[in-house]
């Protein structure tokens, strides 16, 4: 009776078991593929590869059509060379009653290979090549005929033909590791020196030059002359647009790299930047570096090991896999490597997933997924030389969504090749989610996104962003429309910045609106929580722990971004914004231009715990517009045990009695599933660097004070600093500048002398600066030498800052910046007498003498004033402060005081 059942259940349409098609080494594409294995006679059995698969279901659908089930693809342990990749179209489709499934055979290790193995190694006997390596590495580096192995030259590099674009050709794999194409330094950088280029680059004050022209420190560079093609990949100007460039000449004499003049650095060369060089046979000195002779078709290779132990291969595929306009397809428990380019890039795809695979060693990203009602799931993703999956899809004027996912997933060690924006995940066009992940180890950011409507949720991401400091670990900007994302629960922690010089958590660039930031948690991530000048954004109900500060906030359009308002307005009308469904979903738009759209308006700040580190740096222009409302701050919210990274609340936090809701700390990160592609997963965070501490919050019995001696002496006020006019200069009396914004000690340390004589508050400034840059001739604050005086002219934290700024050329400004009144602004400005003198190409002097009515103070003696004293000095990006304020210079309230004598 059982048997029965069961063979009446067979034979039901609702139950039709697919077509399984078996693929396994030793197989033969002319065989059908039903058989798992060859039969005795050896006239069937399994199929060979993928392709023949393919063209095998092709044909049963000429045929008849597949079954009611659909078809598997079931492929046996191996590893299958694919020098060329599985194209699939949309014919090769399944349905949603009969799906394609590509899988892997139960416990079986499958690698789809885009590479070649190369054998025939043999040691170095050519003299001019032994002369060429260094003394230590003529023993070790072995040599491979490349044409033996049907390729005969390798094609020259190709410098990236813009920023942040580059093709590394053909790479070479060791072990199931990339190897290094030889470099030097062999780790890190090395800083650009002195700029020789004739075209003067100005970017908002930071300066450099047009070309490639500069010079080098120390004669390593000496060893490349004869190279056939020096190539350096360096930060030329910003530490977020970096470029592969090729040298043309090496002039050894004066120590000069001259770059070849196409294609140029959009932005220029600045000196201080950085850079290594590679492509260089003189350089192969250490295990596991290789240099290719591209057009003697010779690979050299110093192996870390036995060379017969690590299948030495090199790339060979653009792709493993393809798809257009496919549907109902599934690829399961793959490893995929080795490939010139994406792995799996698939355009125009519905219910397209890549489900438990092993992706890494790619030239480009894991996936490229374009389309709708596709995911990527479970997959390990690594040493991939752009990102980890990139998402498109969704149509923006009608905000349909295209509900892509990435889910529990372990991307690390990422963008190897191109190191910025290309994320582990980046999101463009409608509603995609990227949800129970972990990212972790890249040198740039973690997840971008553009578009409209995504869920970005429990994912746990660490040790990124470690080669820039202006980047953030998820990224958007510069598009008031971009709206509708959620950022919630997750979990950003030990992320510190290039050199340990700070980064971006959450980065809202450039007027970027609408983004609700809800229930995440930061641990030490440097600015958390960034909003760029944009609107109608919030931060609600996030835990800040050691992070420096938690929240900043600036309004950026009312200073240097001012002219990109204009651009705002044009992004505004790519979109039907005055159309349903915008008009429903973000009424606001229909008066953004008519609604100060400079102003960073309508941000909420709300129920936020800060412990540790700093909680906020928020513009003075920007504070107004800024909604607080129950935010935890310098009290104790009473952890778990902190000691032990475990932040989630006991129940007697006073936290919980402001509204806060206990984060769902467990449930951040990776889950366990069968679709995982590895269990359990291990990882270990990038070590950070030494800090500073952090500033304490200065009470005001705590705060340093500068007593302003009272003077009748005559100044003359031309920038000379004469001893008859200011107390002899007598160094016991000056004011000490040499404090960093985190209270570390910087220098050279300026000096300034302070007096007043009833009508006019004095100063006089000494400052020193770094030799190798010339002391500025324009007059723009962050970008040229500048000394700045900040006091509080009123009685309460709350009271207005004014902001009094000169520079070398003796301009002098009275600064909004800090928030104060424009009639206030103007009027501490009017009657101050300015002037400056550059002394020598290391120095330079300022007077300054401001009148107390145009402070509106009556000096009175024993008066108090909030005060900062501060000096920028670009020869070294360094600003010098009297006191440290851990946030903006003039934050006068985290300062010192100035008090006046009798």
């Amino acid at each position: 009776m059982l048997a029965r059942l069961v063979c009446l259940l067979l034979l039901s349409p609702s139950v039709a078991a697919p077509l399984t098609l078996h693929v396994a080494p030793g197989g033969h594409d002319a065989w059908s593929g039903r058989l798992a294995a060859a039969n005795r006679s050896r006239s069937d059995g399994p199929l060979a590869t993928l392709g023949g698969a393919r063209d095998r279901l092709r044909a049963v659908r000429q045929a008849g059509g597949l079954p009611a089930g659909g078809a598997v693809v079931e492929v046996a342990a191996g590893v299958y060379e694919m020098l060329q990749p599985l194209a699939l179209e949309a014919g090769d489709s399944g349905t949603a009653a009969a799906p394609i499934v590509w899988r892997v055979a139960r416990g079986a290790a499958v690698r789809l290979v885009g590479g070649k193995v190369l054998g025939g190694w043999q040691p170095v006997r050519d003299r001019a090549v032994l002369d060429r390596l260094e003394p230590t590495a003529r023993g070790q580096v072995l040599v491979c005929d490349l044409a033996a192995h049907g390729l005969p030259t390798l094609p020259l590099l190709a410098p990236g033909h813009t920023w942040a674009q580059s093709d590394p050709g053909n790479e070479f794999f060791f072990g199931d590791q990339p190897m290094t194409l030889a470099r030097w330094p062999n780790v890190g950088f090395v800083k650009v020196g002195a700029l020789h280029g004739p075209t003067p680059q100005d970017i908002r004050g930071t300066k450099g030059c047009m070309e490639g022209l500069f010079e080098y420190a120390g004669d390593r560079p000496g060893r490349w002359v004869g190279e056939p093609q020096v190539m350096l990949h360096g930060y030329w100007f910003w530490d977020w647009a970096d470029q592969r460039l090729q040298v043309e000449q090496i002039d050894t004499a004066r120590h000069i790299l001259t770059l070849q003049a196409k294609p140029q650095h959009a932005f220029g060369f600045r000196t201080g930047q950085w850079y290594y060089a590679y492509n260089l046979l003189s350089e192969l000195d250490q295990p596991g570096e290789w240099y290719a002779d591209r057009a003697g078709g010779k690979l050299y290779f110093w192996p870390p090991r036995p060379i017969a132990q690590g299948a030495p291969r090199i790339s060979v595929a653009p792709n493993l896999i393809t798809l257009k306009d496919v549907h109902h397809t599934t690829f399961q428990g793959f490893i995929l490597e080795a490939v010139k380019g994406t792995a799996i890039s698939a355009s125009g795809a519905e219910q397209v997933h890549v489900v438990g695979c092993t992706i890494r060693n790619t030239a480009a990203w894991a996936v490229n997924l374009s389309g709708r009602d596709s995911s990527v799931r479970g997959c390990d993703i690594y040493l991939t030389g752009e990102g980890g999956v990139n998402l498109n899809g969704g149509d923006r004027p009608t905000l349909t969504p295209g509900r892509l996912h990435v889910e529990n997933c372990n991307i690390h060690h990422f963008s190897r090749v191109n190191p910025v924006y290309k994320p582990a995940v980046m999101l463009n066009g409608v509603g995609h989610v990227v949800r129970h992940n972990l990212l972790h180890n890249a040198p740039h950011m973690a997840i971008g996104f553009g578009g409209n409507d995504h869920l970005i949720e429990y994912n746990e991401i660490h040790s990124v962003v470690y080669e820039s400091n202006d980047a953030g670990v998820m990224y958007a900007g510069y598009n008031p429309t971009m709206r509708g994302h959620q950022i919630r629960y997750n979990y950003l922690h030990h992320i510190y910045g290039y050199e340990g010089r700070g980064c971006v958590g959450v980065y809202l660039d450039d007027m970027f609106c609408s983004a609700d930031i809800v229930g995440n948690l930061f641990y030490q991530v440097p600015r958390a929580a960034f909003i760029g000048g944009g609107r109608d954004n919030s931060i609600v109900n996030n835990t800040f722990v050691d992070c420096s500060p938690a929240v900043h906030i600036d309004a950026r359009a009312l200073g240097w971004a001012a002219p990109g308002v204009k651009n705002l307005e044009t992004r505004l009308k790519e979109m039907p914004y005055t159309k349903e469904p915008w008009t429903t979903r973000w009424p606001q738009l229909l008066h953004y231009l008519d609604d100060e759209p400079a102003v960073p308006k309508g941000n909420l700040i709300a129920r936020n715990i800060c412990w540790g580190g700093k909680w906020d740096e928020i513009e003075g222009k920007a504070r107004p517009h800024v909604k607080y409302e129950a935010n935890l701050l310098d009290q104790d919210p009473r952890f778990v045990n902190a000691s032990k990274l475990d932040f989630r609340l006991r129940p007697d936090s006073p936290a919980l009695r402001l509204g806060f809701q206990p984060l769902p700390i467990s449930k951040m990160g990776l889950y366990a599933s069968t679709e995982r592609a590895s269990w359990p997963v291990r990882h270990t965070v990038r070590p950070g660097p030494a800090r500073p501490p952090t500033p304490p919050k200065v009470a005001r019995g705590d705060a340093p004070v500068v007593p302003v001696r009272r003077s009748t002496a005559a100044v003359k006020v031309d920038g000379e600093l004469q001893p008859a006019e200011w107390d002899g200069l007598d160094a016991a009396r000056a004011v000490v500048l040499e404090q960093g914004v985190g209270r570390e000690k910087l220098g050279p340390a300026s000096r300034v002398w302070l007096a007043h004589d009833g009508t006019v508050l004095r100063l006089a400034f000494d400052n020193p600066v770094r030799a190798g840059r010339a002391i500025s001739t324009t007059a723009t604050w962050g970008q040229d030498d500048a000394v700045e005086l900040a006091v509080r002219v009123g009685p309460t934290p709350s009271s207005p800052i004014v902001v009094l700024r000169g520079f070398p050329n003796g301009t002098f400004v009275s600064s909004d910046e800090a928030g104060a009144p424009a009639t206030l602004v103007k009027q501490a400005g009017s009657g101050v007498q300015f002037a400056a003198k550059v002394q020598s190409a290391e120095r330079w002097t300022a007077e300054l003498l401001v009148p107390w009515r145009s402070l509106g103070v009556t000096p009175t003696a024993g008066l108090k004033l909030a005060a900062n004293l501060t000096v920028r000095k670009p020869g070294g990006d360094l600003w010098i402060l009297w006191q440290g304020t851990g946030s903006f210079s003039w934050e006068a309230n985290q300062a010192g005081l100035l008090q006046l004598a009798p």
